[in-house]
């Protein structure tokens, strides 16, 4: 009998293992359909727009396997953040801003991943609207180094929107300080974003700190046109038509497509100073570096004519058209023309030609956006379609060709 009882032992050993291992294996089968069946749940909630259902279900599905199945922490914590963009880049953004809360107050968490959730939330904030809530966030992050970078871009866009431009400028030097560019066209544009609301405030005070800040903007930024165009107008203004001069001529050096913005600008102050034979001389070597642009060529055709007759104007005209075809140099063309022509069949034809060509002008846009192709009648610094600063060009500085 104790023989027996000594050879039972090791099968009762097996037996009680094996019994205990399908159990175990039984009651992780029963937590994996469990989590299966509240999966499908959620789904279906989602299909059936009852989006708050799934989000709860969701989150407890999250809990429920962190207890049981013991995952780890930050497995959790990322499913739940990425819940939680999912929803705000669906237009979902209270679902989403309730994720992030709910990450941000939870006390499971450590300092590290309260902060991304912090990031998440001031975007939640961005979408709504909440710019005064979002900025708080954001600068408490500038002072933690993995986000100071990314926190002060998105300040820079909360100053830009709420036009807080002085603000604008401080964040945006502290992020070329921080990351260094070659390029400081947004810094350049707060520069003169300022130096405008400066100059629109106070009219009848002097110019010195617009002025000071216009500087500020070329310094930055020298190839910054808006720049040369405002401090142009400050000196005009003040009646220091050479400085005005130096300044707005250097437009044909900082982007040429422009200088159609600054043609009857030079031509004001050469003619205060007597000075016309010059303004001659810069339109000659400006038509000669950028024979595209139709409004510098129809600007030496009227000094032409003012000074040589009619006649040599459009033998420029027609020059130019020769070389280089313009929708607008043939209006003018075609206007020499009709003045030129006898009364009859002839005329009536070429003031029918002249007319539907001045339609198709007034129909063009003046300005064009060179990134996203919004189109303007008025000269936009910063493209309402794709926020990108000085994108948008002159038409007949950037595209002329008939």
């Amino acid at each position: 009998m104790l023989e027996l009882l000594f050879l039972l032992l090791p099968i009762a050993a097996a037996y009680g293992w094996y019994m205990g291992h399908r159990s175990a294996k039984k009651d992780q089968e029963d937590v994996s359909n469990k989590l299966s069946r509240d999966y499908v749940t959620g789904v279906n909630f989602l299909l059936s727009n009852q989006t708050d259902k799934a989000v709860d279900l969701f989150l407890d599905m999250l809990q429920k396997q962190e207890a049981e199945n013991e995952i780890e922490s930050n497995s959790q914590f990322e499913a739940e953040l990425t819940l939680g963009n999912l929803f705000r880049s669906r237009g979902e953004v209270d679902r989403a801003l309730r994720i992030h809360q709910n990450l941000d107050r939870s006390q499971h968490y450590s300092f590290e991943q309260k902060l991304l959730a912090k990031q998440q939330l001031a975007k939640d904030f961005m979408v709504m609207g909440f710019f005064d809530r979002a900025e708080s966030i954001y600068i408490m992050l500038v002072d933690e180094p993995d986000f100071a970078e990314s926190a002060l871009q998105q300040l820079a866009v909360i100053y830009q929107k709420t036009k807080d431009w002085k603000k604008a400028i401080n964040v945006a030097e502290k992020l070329a300080k921080i990351a260094p560019r070659e390029d400081n066209i947004e810094l350049a544009q707060y520069y003169c974003e300022y130096a405008k609301a400066l100059h629109k405030e106070n009219k009848d005070t002097k110019e010195q700190q617009p002025k000071a800040l216009l500087k500020q903007a070329l310094h930055v930024l020298p190839r910054c046109v808006r720049a040369s165009i405002l401090l142009g107008d400050i000196l005009i203004k003040e009646q220091h038509y050479q400085e005005a001069i130096v300044v707005l001529e250097n437009v044909l050096a900082q982007d040429a497509t422009y200088l159609g913005e600054v043609v009857t600008r030079l031509k004001d102050c050469y003619h205060h100073l007597d000075q016309l034979d010059n303004f001659e001389i810069f339109l000659i070597r400006a038509n000669q570096e950028c024979q595209y642009n139709s409004t510098v060529a129809l600007a030496l055709a009227d000094l032409i004519e003012e000074k040589h007759g009619r006649a040599a104007a459009q033998n420029k005209i027609y020059q130019q058209l020769t070389h280089n075809p313009s929708l607008f140099l043939f209006y003018r063309f075609v206007e020499y023309q009709v003045e030129e022509a006898e009364d009859g069949r002839g005329k009536e034809s070429l003031i029918l030609l002249r007319n539907l060509v001045g339609e198709r002008i007034k129909r063009n846009f003046d300005y064009r956006c060179s990134k996203c192709g919004y189109q303007s009648h008025k000269l936009i610094w910063c493209c309402p379609s794709c926020r990108q600063w000085e994108t948008i060009k002159p038409i007949r500085g950037i595209e002329s060709q008939i």
